[in-house]
């Protein structure tokens, strides 16, 4: 069975990760969803148009690792595709989004379980400093599978917020 790989159970997780984030936010009330909770945080949709974007980002950019060592991978906060996803998100469908967030993480699933334990522990140089030489399963796991986790850690706190509006 594929998820007892390494490669396997990443995608099981990220497939996890995102039906649960689907699925939480189908349960919140629309003047929800675009509410900023405060100065420089963002809003429901903001995450939700992130993880849309950096899913195959970041799996291309496994996959980059894996297949050519040699080229440097990654990107900083200042990547122009990076900003330009969460900018004037409030414009957007919800529906839209979770489609093209559940569609997505469907392909890198996929892609992810092509991956051998050699793919994984191949290592390249990541553009941003920060990061340094690190396995494309750096990648997988920070990256890609634990970010979307830690985005809907964030909606859920925002949800908590919005919630505790009403009781302050």
């Amino acid at each position: 069975m594929p998820e007892e790989t390494r490669a396997g159970a990443a995608a099981a997780r990220l497939q996890a990760a995102t039906d649960e984030l689907i699925a939480e936010v189908q349960r919140l009330p629309p003047e929800l969803i675009t509410w900023i909770p405060g100065e420089g945080v963002w809003s429901v949709m903001d995450n939700l148009c992130h993880v849309r974007e950096f899913v195959p980002f970041w799996t291309g950019e496994a996959l980059r690792i894996a297949r050519q060592p040699q080229e440097a991978w990654g990107r900083d906060h200042t990547d122009t595709a990076r900003l330009a996803a969460v900018t004037n998100t409030a414009s957007n469908n919800v529906n839209d989004v979770l489609a093209d967030i559940r569609a997505a993480a469907h392909r890198s699933a996929e892609t992810l379980r092509t991956l051998s334990e050699a793919d994984l522990d191949s290592e390249a140089t990541s553009k941003n400093p920060r990061w340094g030489l690190k396995p494309a399963s750096f990648v997988v796991d920070q990256l890609l599978v634990q970010h979307v986790e830690k985005h809907l850690g964030q909606i859920r706190r925002n949800v908590a917020q919005f919630d505790a509006r009403g009781r302050g």
